[in-house]
């Protein structure tokens, strides 16, 4: 009976290893599209992506038809989810979405040619996510002056005409003037046309043309027009009877993350059961900043959309998700801080989201250097802390997922156990040390007052400047955390020997973000020989 129980799962797991994912990403960022290629091959999966060139870059948006026609080319017959950002098929990713220049007509026929291409292939499921528009328009030099004034008129006004709180008037009105004529029409009818596409996607998943739909909340606060679009569109979702297909969440980058999880752990019939610790009991009822609910609202739906579940209180659970909340109180962090690196040292298994954020979006200091620690790092499952609460736990929660379904289905234990430190490498590069000392200095070389843009000689001189300290970051923390560090592959000890093929470069013409790609090298030990 043994025998045909370890045949029945080897065949399972090649079966599951046989199926393919597609991802259409929100754009041509590293968040939106890489990071889900990384946390998928923890599990030795195959995602694809369109190519590169159709992705658009920053205002250039991407091509939403030829995208739709490299799906259409694509053999389906091995494809178990195509997920998608409604933004980039819609429109051309996130920022096009942003600003008024496809038409709802166009956009919805994209959409069903979408659907159409699906229902060649009826056993494919079809996941979508789609981004309810942010307060402010792009960071560009163009918009530098006048953005936030609007993100502040827009959400005054919500606070004004939906709240009825008529004191708020007059500086509601001081700063119309201010804004440049034409701009607030043009944001306010965008935002007609995102909803009004959004209750098109609301109406496919109700007719099962989309199999799962998750409606994200770019950067927001608790007031503004958002909030009347989300609850219309919460509404749509109760009258069409879609409510288990569709799903609410904040942020918008990490979704493709958020979706691969969903989709490896719904065709392996598990859902791994998350129990939170919170650095400060009291943080989970904050709201983080540019989210619309309290954090522990927001993280339950991560979880949700993510195909995982909360653990029972005192119940049984499969790992543990320190949160880090921001502004957390010393005293409780500090006992929260022993119990994780206890945890850690005890080798339980421990994720951490650290959405304790500066303004400029930098990870909490005493966290990381905990975690840094040698005898630490390796036992980490994930670790994310960047750009938001929603961004930092999309993040964390699909790798510790995919790492522990990969480990339950033993699926390509080198490559699982290889993959699952590189991205974890990647995080502490990427989240840490570039945001906390590249960045600043890169952006002291933007002459922009708004550090928005940069192009030419100035540009190169940029990348020249990331791809150097990155590149040094990257070797830092390899030699402190990873060099000689022991895993197991079974019951056969490796080690980590070095750190390879390493590219650095700014994907878009700014300082905000940066494509890191690496490679850990790792061979087994070798045993200490009589006397040695």
């Amino acid at each position: 009976m043994r025998l045909f129980a370890v045949i029945a799962m080897v065949l399972g797991v090649a079966a599951a290893r046989a199926e393919r994912i597609l991802l259409v990403p929100l754009d041509s960022r590293p968040a939106a599209g890489q990071f889900a290629q990384m946390i998928s091959h923890i599990a030795g999966q195959d995602l694809r992506m369109p190519p590169y060139e159709t992705l658009g870059r920053f205002t250039n948006p991407g091509d939403p038809d030829a995208i739709l026609r490299w799906i259409a080319t694509q053999d389906l017959s091995d494809v178990d989810t195509i997920i998608v950002s409604a933004d980039m098929i819609c429109y051309g990713g996130l920022v096009a979405s942003r600003v008024n220049n496809t038409p709802a007509e166009v956009a919805v026929q994209r959409l069903r040619t979408l659907a159409d291409i699906r229902r060649r292939s009826p056993k494919t499921k079809l996941y979508v996510f789609s981004s309810t528009m942010r307060l402010a328009p792009t960071a560009t030099r163009a918009a530098g002056p006048w953005r936030m004034k609007l993100a502040q008129f827009e959400e005054l006004q919500d606070r004004v005409q939906r709240l009825r709180i008529d004191r708020l008037k007059p500086e509601l009105e001081a700063l119309r003037p201010q804004i440049p004529p034409g701009e607030i029409a043009r944001y306010e009818a965008t935002r007609v046309r995102n909803h009004s596409v959004q209750r098109e996607m609301v109406r496919m998943a109700a007719a099962r043309q989309i199999d799962y739909l998750v409606i994200g909340q770019d950067d927001a606060k608790p007031y503004g027009p958002h909030v009347p679009e989300s609850e219309a569109l919460r509404a749509e979702v109760r009258r069409s009877g879609a409510d288990s297909r569709v799903y609410f969440c904040e942020g918008i980058d990490q979704h493709a993350s958020v979706l691969v999880s969903r989709a490896l752990l719904q065709q392996a019939g598990w859902r791994p059961r998350v129990r939170v610790v919170y650095s400060d009991p009291a943080g989970k009822y904050k709201f983080a900043s540019y989210e619309s609910k309290p954090i522990e609202q927001s993280l339950r739906d991560q979880l949700v959309a993510s195909g995982a579940r909360l653990a029972d209180p005192n119940g049984e659970y499969d790992y543990s998700l320190y949160v880090n909340t921001p502004k957390r109180r010393e005293a409780p962090f500090k006992n929260w801080l022993a119990e994780l690196t206890a945890e850690l040292d005890q080798g339980m298994p421990v994720a951490v989201a650290d959405i304790n954020l500066a303004n400029d979006g930098t990870a909490d200091s005493d966290l990381f250097d905990t975690l840094a620690d040698q005898t630490r790092v390796m036992k980490l499952l994930a670790f994310a802390g960047w750009n938001t609460a929603g961004n930092t736990m999309g993040t964390a929660i699909p790798a510790a997922n995919v790492y522990l379904l990969a480990k339950k289905l033993n699926v390509s234990p080198l490559m699982r156990e290889v993959s699952q430190r590189e991205f974890l490498l990647h995080r502490f590069v990427d989240d840490y040390a570039f945001h906390k000392y590249t960045r600043p200095v890169a952006y002291s070389m933007i002459l922009s007052p708004n550090h928005d843009e940069v192009y030419g000689i100035d540009f190169s001189d940029l990348t020249d400047f990331v791809q150097r300290d990155v590149e040094k970051h990257v070797d830092r923390l390899f030699q402190n955390g990873f060099m000689n560090q022991r895993f197991y592959v079974g019951n056969e000890p490796y080690v980590f020997t070095g750190v390879r093929d390493v590219k650095v470069w700014l994907p878009w013409p700014r300082a905000y973000e940066m494509r890191l790609e690496l490679h850990l090298e790792a061979k087994p030990e070798v045993a200490a020989g009589p006397g040695g």
